[in-house]
């Protein structure tokens, strides 16, 4: 005689990242992103990032180089770089 026993598996709540800074350039934003598992993934809007999704290799663009050099110097200075205005 088989004994069945039902087991009830919880599904993990999917966890928004996190926010970390965000940097603007004329068209597009970068997003440097915190995941559930402490990862640092960092994001852009552009059409060049977003037909690597399917790429095992760590997604880059140069608006992301951009703001990554941005980062770079914040860190130094500790203080937030000023995006430049154009002079009218």
């Amino acid at each position: 005689m088989a004994i069945r026993m039902a087991m009830r598996l919880r599904r993990r709540k999917p966890v928004d990242n996190e926010v970390l800074a965000t940097y603007s350039f004329p068209s597009r934003t970068v997003q440097v992103l915190k995941t559930g598992d402490d990862r640092i993934l960092w994001t852009c809007d552009c059409d060049k990032f977003r037909r690597q999704e399917g790429q095992r290799e760590p997604l880059w663009c140069k608006h992301i180089a951009k703001a990554a050099a941005r980062r770079a110097l914040e860190r130094l200075t500790r203080r937030v770089a000023v995006g430049r205005t154009p002079d009218h």
